[in-house]
């Protein structure tokens, strides 16, 4: 095999891996004010299901590359998917508002595998520029994947029973799991032996989190993430039951906003060559605080069209985007034997942040877009605060 077709191999099948957790969350917004019906809860109640599966992601970023650094990616690739499988039936067969946030939270630890494997295998494959391109190559893959999963859920949603999204997720696993099983040869040259020893996880953590590079841009891809759950967490909330559209109709607002973050992605990773890291997170950062201020004006002063809502958001993900790959590479850069626990640190700090301002959202949700546009805005104004400390920090090296 070629280098060129090495490459969109990785590329493609890394794509679908990162797959785990958009599947398990868009397909699922649709159906959420058909949920809280069917349960007899609040929007809120339902809503900290989402909050569970950002939590159980937090969590698992821990633990995924850390065991892919000892026993190798393909074997932890497979048994994430076996178990994600398991919590996405599980999900579906739920009776209760209860029983549906466990199965999340477990869907979540799983959900963490995604990204954090796939960009241990990124790493292992390349570096530098290279490896900033493969992220951003297989994002974009990723997000195509994903244009069709909201419209998917919102037909479900209406049609169907809530259940069959879970479904869905299901067949879904089964298909990765098989792409994995067949085609996936392993990528890490040396196993770590000693990855999983507590105090040698507390030394590489230590080192890791240490690096004002690694901080600095985990920071900054925090707080832009923050802004996508908000919106993730409380959108089909607000514009189904506040703004009035329909289910399908909102499936098909959510996959023009991804088809925007993915032309987006497709343009960031043409302009990686020609415009250095410092330009394109700037640009990404400016965009994301414009589009999340824009927004909550755009409330604060009535707005009752859904565009109003929808118009800003575009503008964040284009942002997001841009910045996002390069927060990824920086943070792994450093660490070409430790990419693993690396990229486990960085989701769980982000991921971490990002649960926070999803419980509460969940806390004070009310149906309308105050607190959602509040937190976006939030969000944005400190993602480009911390974008100036990394730029500023690129000057200092």
């Amino acid at each position: 095999m070629t280098e060129h077709k090495t490459y969109i191999f990785y590329a493609v099948i890394l794509g679908f891996l990162t797959m785990t957790g958009p599947i398990a969350i868009d397909v699922f917004l649709p159906a959420v004010p058909l949920l809280a019906k069917d349960f007899q809860v609040s929007t809120g109640s339902v809503e900290l299901s989402l909050t569970a599966i950002f939590a159980g992601n937090a969590l698992g970023q821990i633990i995924f590359g850390p065991l892919s650094d000892r026993f190798g990616r393909k074997p932890i690739i497979l048994s994430a998917l076996i178990i994600y499988l398991i919590s996405a039936i599980g999900s579906g067969f739920a009776n209760n508002i209860e029983t549906l946030i466990f199965w999340r939270f477990i869907q979540g630890l799983l959900v963490a595998s995604g990204r954090i494997l796939a960009n241990a295998v990124a790493r292992d494959l390349y570096n530098e520029e290279r490896l900033t391109k493969l992220i951003t190559t297989m994002w974009f893959i990723g997000l195509c994947f994903s244009i069709s999963s909201a419209p998917i859920g919102g037909y479900l949603s209406e049609n169907y029973s809530w259940r069959s999204v879970f479904w869905v997720i299901s067949i879904y696993a089964i298909g990765t799991f098989l792409v994995f099983l067949l085609f996936f040869k392993e990528t890490i040259s040396r196993k770590d032996y000693n990855a999983l020893k507590i105090t040698v996880l507390i030394r590489n953590f230590s080192i890791i989190i240490s690096h004002r590079e690694f901080y600095l841009n985990v920071i900054c891809g925090g707080f832009a993430l923050g802004g996508i759950v908000a919106y993730l967490n409380s959108s089909s909330g607000v514009l189904i039951k506040s703004f009035g559209i329909s289910p399908s109709v909102y499936g098909l607002t959510f996959s023009l906003i991804i088809i925007c973050q993915a032309a987006s992605a497709l343009i960031a990773e043409k302009l990686i060559d020609r415009v250095n890291t410092k330009k394109l997170m700037q640009l990404g950062s400016v965009f994301i605080a414009s589009a999340g201020i824009t927004m909550f004006i755009l409330v604060s002063f009535k707005a009752t069209h859904p565009a109003a809502i929808i118009g800003p958001m575009v503008v964040f993900v284009m942002g997001f985007a841009i910045l996002w790959p390069q927060t990824v590479s920086a943070c792994l850069q450093p660490f070409p034997n430790r990419a693993g626990t690396a990229s486990t640190l960085q989701g769980f700090l982000q991921n971490s942040m990002a649960t926070i301002v999803s419980a509460i959202l969940s806390i004070f949700a009310d149906s309308t877009a105050v607190p959602m546009t509040a937190a976006i805005a939030g969000c944005g104004i400190l993602t480009i605060i911390s974008c100036m400390l990394v730029t500023n920090s690129f000057r200092s090296q």
